[in-house]
């Protein structure tokens, strides 16, 4: 049976909010108050992605990434352990086993290595890595501590403060200096990290930006602070409190370090429950430093962000919150110093991915423009979500926008990562482009929640006073507050229905996420890396590839397919037996150890009296290619054999080779 998602009308109220929350109000300090969509007749680039690359073993959530700024062929990959999507039920009692995963690749990405860092301790989150001058990468951890979850974790480390803990190498990951402990008198939440690349006295600085998780000290009134690091992090600052704003959460954003040496630190604020209205215009403020972090100006709400969920919705997603994401071009070049900022937002039956720039440092900001071409969702087809995209400028000023979206899932239910990208400063952007080779879907058998809407009043709802409220502690009242905002919501979504219903629906499904960002870099030859997290083998796995920005696609080679089998290393993976069956499956792939390129179509074939022919299309990136030194994703080998019978497969493969 298909229902009415949402009435016209409540699709008018939704859209109207979200057009009051983005247009010319009082409080926006902004160059022009317009809403935009895409230029996409400026820009045809070639897009050339990669073959999607698994980087790890195991379950993953929050991933970031950086790139060495002088050598493209090494990376660091940084995330959160477990899978986010669908945690057991017991989740909440067990956050104290959550931990972070660093990974290096010394081949551009082709391969991972996991990598311990010293003096790291159980209890990490929100991970972060970052370049900075003269060849040192930053990778910096937040911690859970006994203040953090009110004493409820008797299994974590004693630690009457919060923690952040910083790590820097300057030889490629070979040896590892730190941790530097940055002392927190509240429990930290969400450290962003920005180093100095100026010219300036404080070149080489890096700034840890934080908030605390909840209020701590005063109901209702929530913090920022700064810690600066110099001497290569043997030199840290106590805690700087920046700014104290009352009302709902204060959540970091990535700091900027501009050219001159000037600090902007961005922020944001949502608030609780998640339903409540105010999360439609959410603020965004700046603050500036002209002196190495010394003093400030007052933040200024700079513009304002709409809310990533729809509201009647937020008992599935209590989790997704809009988490925009800042980079600035440090190039020097035509648009050095433009910084960029995208976020998601809901607007009637669709969700969106936007952006705005800033050219002048950060003092005003452009109106939002609209980066998702597609087109919008027919009416009483389920709800269209694309969430957490993240952004980033490479070595020659390129802006890429990477996120998760389900477009081309008629059910909405499985998303796929999305690219484009604006070689004119954030003028105009290119088509988007799928950047997956494979959907990231639920498991088939994840369950819809029943919904009901009812004539009748529940006799078990309790009509508190805000006196009983007040005396509540924060997670007490956001669990009533949330509840009564979601009925009410509901109550709007339903409208005059004048009957009762029961709805089924997917939406927890779909509002399952893998943490609240992924990760973007861009690398020294001006390719870019995206790292995020894949369901394609039904768990939250970490995947990266390579995304290059080319004039023209790149051209295969004219002529016959030729024996390729000495060019290509062929990499076995895992074996699937199945006994009953009498079969081996293997993971196959294939790596390009030769000078040139090798262009598909590629096949393996079995040689002698096996027979057999195995394809790698689809498996070798969007343009069905392995650069020198590529590796292709894997390709299922099934081999005839039996309990304790060996099995071979004599082959050769068959490709093109040309530049």
């Amino acid at each position: 049976m298909n229902v009415k998602r949402t009435s016209n009308a409540v699709q008018g109220v939704l859209l109207a909010s979200v057009l009051t929350a983005v247009s010319g109000a009082p409080d926006l300090a902004m160059s022009g108050t317009r809403l935009m969509t895409i230029s996409l007749a400026a820009q045809t680039p070639a897009v050339v992605v990669g073959p999607n690359l698994r980087v790890g073993p195991g379950q993953f959530n929050e991933p970031w990434i950086a790139a060495s700024p002088d050598n493209p062929d090494f990376l660091i990959a940084v995330t959160q352990t477990g899978g986010m999507s669908f945690p057991d039920p017991t989740m909440a009692l067990t956050l104290s086993t959550r931990s972070n995963a660093a990974f290096v690749s010394r081949n551009g990405g082709v391969s991972w290595e996991p990598i311990a860092l010293p003096g790291d301790e159980p209890g990490a989150f929100d991970p972060m890595v970052v370049p900075g001058p003269d060849g040192r990468m930053w990778i910096l951890y937040c911690y859970v501590g006994a203040n953090t979850m009110g004493g409820l974790l008797p299994d974590q480390p004693v630690r009457s403060n919060g923690t952040i803990m910083v790590w820097s190498t300057d030889d490629e990951g070979a040896t590892w200096e730190g941790p530097a402990r940055l002392r927190s008198p509240v429990p930290p939440d969400h450290a962003r990290i920005a180093a100095d690349w100026s010219d300036g006295p404080h070149r080489g600085r890096l700034y840890v930006v934080w908030n605390d998780v909840r209020d701590s000290f005063i109901r209702d009134d929530f913090q920022l602070f700064l810690h600066t690091l110099d001497d290569g992090g043997n030199t840290v600052s106590e805690p700087k409190l920046l700014a104290t704003i009352p009302g709902g959460k204060l959540v970091a954003t990535e700091p900027v370090v501009l050219s001159d040496g000037a600090l902007l630190v961005t922020f944001y604020q949502y608030f609780f429950p998640l339903t409540d209205e105010k999360n439609a215009r959410m603020p965004f403020f700046t603050m500036r430093s002209e002196d190495g972090g010394e003093t400030f100006t007052e933040p200024e709400v700079a513009f304002r962000v709409g809310n990533h969920s729809w509201p009647y919705a937020q008992t599935e997603m209590t989790s997704a919150f809009t988490l925009p994401i800042v980079a600035w071009d440090r190039t020097g070049g035509e648009h050095g110093d433009n910084i960029y900022i995208v976020w998601d937002q809901v607007s009637g039956g669709t969700s969106d991915i936007w952006f705005r720039r800033s050219t002048d440092g950060g003092r005003s900001w452009s109106g939002q423009m609209r980066l998702n071409d597609n087109d919008p969702p027919a009416p009483g087809a389920p709800l269209d979500d694309r969430m957490i995209p993240v952004v980033e400028v490479n070595r020659d000023g390129v802006v890429g926008v990477a996120w998760y979206d389900r477009r081309r899932d008629k059910t909405r239910r499985c998303w796929e990562l999305y690219f484009t990208s604006s070689s004119d400063g954030g003028e105009t952007f290119a088509a988007n482009v799928p950047v997956a080779s494979a959907p990231s879907c639920p498991p088939p058998t994840h369950a819809p929640v029943a919904r009901v809407h009812n004539v009748a009043a529940d006799p078990d709802v309790k009509d508190l006073t805000e006196e009983e409220i007040a005396k509540m502690d924060l997670v007490q009242r956001m669990t009533i507050q949330m509840a009564e905002q979601s009925r009410n919501a509901r109550a709007q979504y339903f409208g005059d229905l004048g009957h009762a219903r029961l709805e089924v629906s997917f939406d927890n499904a779909r509002g399952n996420q893998p943490g609240h960002y992924l990760g973007l870099a861009g690398d020294a030859n001006g390719a870019f890396h995206p790292l995020w997290i894949s369901r394609r083998n039904g768990i939250d796995e970490l995947f990266a590839t390579t995304v290059e920005i080319a004039t023209e696609p790149p051209a295969a080679p004219a002529g016959e397919e030729t024996d390729i089998t000495g060019e290509l290393l062929v990499v076995a993976g895992p074996v699937v037996y199945d006994a009953a069956g009498g079969t081996a499956t293997v993971d196959v792939q294939l790596r390009n150890v030769s000078d040139a390129v090798v262009h598909g179509p590629v096949r393996l074939r079995a040689v002698g009296g096996a027979g057999g022919e195995w394809s790698f299309e689809g498996r070798m990136g969007s343009h069905d290619r392995l650069p020198p030194g590529g590796l292709s994703e894997p390709v299922k080998v099934e081999l005839e054999t039996g309990p304790g019978t060996d099995a071979t497969l004599d082959f050769r493969i068959y490709g093109r080779v040309g530049p």
